[in-house]
Parts: structure tokens; sequence; C-alpha cells
């Protein structure tokens, strides 16, 4: 405990500088408006602002880059509950019932409660990362190909857990139609699949068109033929009191902000699984615990509170990973570890062994952030708010203007916004026939992970692989939980019969 008490105070004084503080700034307000605009990605801001840090010092560099990557989800939750457009994939869960408090007319609150949770997922993270970035970056190397097949597989099925029993076909099928657009493109073993000789698709579907293309696109779609988003006689009217308003209903939940966030972070620590996943289970979770389950998805706030929680404390557990193993915990943590080899840093063990005083001021930095962040997004939400008032014939072209802007940004190719306009109008048609559009984008973000893992599953047990599953301890267990998400459904609807039977 001494020298972690030596640590932090150095930090706090390296974080005394006046320059840090000033790229805390830039990097927050940013991060927030990037994040803001459907398409714009963490990944992507940290990789546009990159050389801005080419002259700055490594800890001003490296700090600018994580404010920038911890405010885009902010921003992302912003066009989720107002818009019903996640401004980042992290924020796709915050859609379910973040969109519906603001067809209640409570848009304030739930930016409220969204900004409160995840300033304390975020804070929860980076406090346990003081104390505990080794041990947690030691358990996440030890997850092998299998599980990393089912831990993506199971993102898909605990989505089950959110459908009623007449849903659940539905909701799999959505999913496992995504698990296949996201196994296209060229196999780690060299082989072309589903391509039809398009080398756009060399790579695979690219996740940030087929986000834009569901969620935002659709939205755009189903605008058509309406005046206002929110009816008039429900609309938002812009309060920064009904914005702290909303932080304090976030603050009704204690328990769902520190199981969400224990549980984002340890889902961040694993590499590649992401804070889209991280959201999804966090909710599905929550929602199966919580006394208010059958409400989530009808404008609860514990809803909107579950998955803001595990996104922002999911960036905690990605930079462990990142730091002490030099394993990249996201895509944008790939893009820090460039930083780092920019100046002359080696992420991994001997980052953690030469130069632990820096890590501290990184981690410092980070939790001073979570201030900062929460400052700048109610002045964005109160401002934003306003969006609501606008009539959908000026919204809606603005909206496209941006999804199409950040479909091209993904590569500079048209294809992905003719991909993206194809997904809108089958996001638009899914969402008239009650099939789950959370289902498929969470499917196409984990088809590849689950296919390279597979095969390399296979490369390293033969014709054992199948064995594998079930005699590692933790793939069993894996196993189990993706056996229940899908019955839990049906389960509770032969309670709920069992018990309205008991009371006639």
């Amino acid at each position: 405990m001494g020298e972690i008490a030596a640590y932090v105070a150095h930090a706090l004084g390296e974080l005394a500088s006046g320059s840090t503080w000033i790229w805390i700034i830039i990097g927050t307000f940013m991060g927030i408006i990037v994040g803001a605009i459907p398409g714009f990605t963490s990944s992507m801001a940290t990789g546009i602002l990159l050389p801005v840090t080419f002259a700055l010092t490594p800890v001003n560099a490296l700090v600018f880059l994580i404010s920038v990557y911890i405010a885009t989800i902010y921003g992302g939750s912003i066009t989720a509950i107002l818009l019903n457009t996640p401004g980042a994939p992290e924020s796709s869960a915050s859609t379910f019932d973040g969109y519906q408090m603001t067809l209640k007319g409570q848009g304030c609150e739930a930016l409220g409660a969204a900004f409160c949770a995840s300033a304390c997922g975020g804070l929860i993270s980076y406090v346990f990362m003081i104390f505990a970035m080794i041990p947690i970056a030691r358990m996440a190397v030890k997850i092998g190909s299998t599980e990393m097949f089912l831990i993506a597989l199971m993102g898909v099925s605990i989505l089950a857990v959110l459908s009623s029993s007449a849903n659940v076909p539905k909701t799999m099928l959505s999913g496992f139609i995504g698990l296949l657009i996201g196994t296209i493109g060229m196999t780690p073993t060299g082989e072309w699949r589903a391509t039809f000789g398009s080398i756009y698709l060399a790579e695979g579907v690219q996740v940030v068109p087929a986000i834009i293309g569901f969620f935002a696109m659709s939205e755009v779609f189903s605008m058509v033929g309406k005046e206002f988003i929110v009816n008039r006689d429900v609309q938002t009217k812009t309060s920064i009191r009904k914005i702290v308003k909303g932080m304090g209903m976030a603050l009704r939940y204690p328990r769902t902000i520190l199981t969400c966030g224990v549980t984002g972070m340890v889902i961040g620590a694993i590499p590649a699984a992401g804070g889209t996943v991280a959201a999804f289970t966090a909710y599905g979770m929550t929602k199966k615990s919580s006394k208010q389950g059958d409400a989530f998805g009808s404008g609860c706030p514990e809803g909107l509170v579950a998955p803001e929680a595990a996104n922002n404390a999911c960036t905690g557990g990605a930079l462990m990973t990142t730091l002490a193993l030099g394993v990249p915990g996201s895509s944008t943590c790939a893009i820090l570890l460039g930083a780092l080899s920019i100046q002359g840093l080696t992420p991994g063990p001997t980052l953690v062994r030469d130069q632990m005083p820096m890590v501290y001021v990184l981690i410092l930095a980070a939790i001073l952030s979570q201030a900062v962040m929460l400052v700048m997004a109610m002045g964005a939400g109160f401002g934003l708010t306003n969006l609501l008032n606008i009539p959908t014939k000026a919204l809606a072209p603005c909206i496209a203007v941006f999804c199409i802007a950040g479909s091209f940004a993904c590569r500079n190719a048209m294809f992905d916004v003719f991909l993206m306009l194809a997904f809108g109008a089958a996001g638009y048609l899914m969402k008239q026939f009650d099939f789950s559009l959370p289902a498929i984008v969470l499917g196409i973000v984990l088809g590849g992970i689950a296919d390279n893992q597979l095969i390399r599953s296979y490369q390293l047990f033969g014709t054992g692989t199948l064995q594998a599953f079930f005699t590692r301890p933790v793939s069993l267990v894996l196993v189990a939980v993706i056996v229940f998400s899908i019955a839990w459904p049906y389960i509770q609807a032969m309670r709920k019969k069992a018990g309205e039977k008991k009371a006639k």
C-alpha cells in the first residue's frame, strides 16, 4: 500500500501541471462532440487525432488520447437517448430504455441518469485499476480460444433474456443471421468467404455502416410521416434542473451501478470483447435480476443505468490489458499502443515494470477526466436536447447526411454508404415484423471474433475441439450460461402461468 500511495502522490504532482489539464479538457470536448455524431467511433476519433500528439510529451499525448477515448462513449449516449441513434457502438443498448424515456418527455432526466451512471462506472473501474491492474490482466490472458468463441455466442444468446418467450425465436434468428454476416470476408486460413469477388468485403462487413444502417438510417425511414420525433404533448423541455434530477435517479440504483461497473471492467479486460458486449451483457443480467425487469424496454431508468455503467467501466478494463500485457483490449486501445510506440515506450510487462509512475499518472488522469466530462456532458446534453424541437422534415435529412458521412469515413468508400442504406432498409422492415435489431448488430460485431476463435480452437485441439468446450472449466460455465439464457424466457413464462393458476 505504501508503494501505491507513493505512485499516487507522484501522479497527482504531475497532474498539477496546467498543460496536462488543458489536454484533458480539449480531449474531453472533442470526444463528446465526435461521439455524438453517428458512425464516428472512439477508434476513428483517436486515429484521426493521433498526429496531434506527435509534438507532445508522452504523458500529455496519452492523457489526451485517453480523454478522447472515454468521452466518445459519453457523447454516443446523447444521440442514442434523444434520437434512438447511438453515436458509438457502445451506446447501442442505451437506446432500449433511454429513447423510450425521451418519448415520454423525460429526455433530460435520461441524459442525467446516463451521465451519472457512466461517471460512476468509469470511476469504479479506474479506482479498481489502481489496486488490481496486474492481477486482472493476468486473468484475462488465461482465457483461450474456446472461451472467446463461447463469449461471442453468449453475447448474442444473452439477448434472449431481454425477450418474451414469444419473441425468443425471432431474437435468436436475428442474432445468428448477424453472426453469419460477421463471418463474411477473408478467413484466418486465407480463403475468401461469401465476398462475391468484392475487395470491399475481403475485410468483412464493416461494423460502423451496419450500426448506422440498422439503428440510425432505419430511424430516419421511420420519421417519414411524422411531424416531430416526440409528440408535442410530451415534448422534452430543455432543463439543467431535470438533467441534475436524472443524476439523482441513477443514484437510486447503487447495486446496479456497482455490479454493472464490475461486469464492464472484467469484460473490458478480455481482449476484443469490447464495450458493446459489456453493455448488452450488463443490460440482460440486470433485467434478469431486477424487481423492475418486466418494465425494461419501456423507459425504465434502471434499464438505462445498467449499460451506461458497464460501457464506461469497460474502458478501464481495456486499458488494464493494454498497459499490462501489450494486448489491445479494444480497437481504440490498439491505436493507443501505436501512440506508446511513437513516444518510445514499450507496452506490456516492461512498461509496468519500468514506467509504473507514468502508468499511475494515466490512471489518475482518467479518474479526473470523469469530473471534467460530467460538466461538459451536461452542457452538451442541454444544448442537444433542442434537437427534439426541430421538425423531422429538417432533422431527418441532417441525420441522413451524418449517416452517409460516418459510413463513408469508415474506409473512404461509397460501397460502405450503399451497404449502410441497405442495412437501413432491412432494419426498417425488421422493426415492422418485430425482429431484433440489437441482436443482428451484435451478431455482426461478434461474428468475426467467433469465426476466428473457432478456427483457432480447431487448429489447437483438432478432432477434440468439441470435447474441449465441455472439459475446460471456464468453457463449461459459459456453455451453461448460454443454455440458461435461451431457456430463461420459457422458464419465466411457465412460472408466470403456474402463479396465475395458483391465484385462481
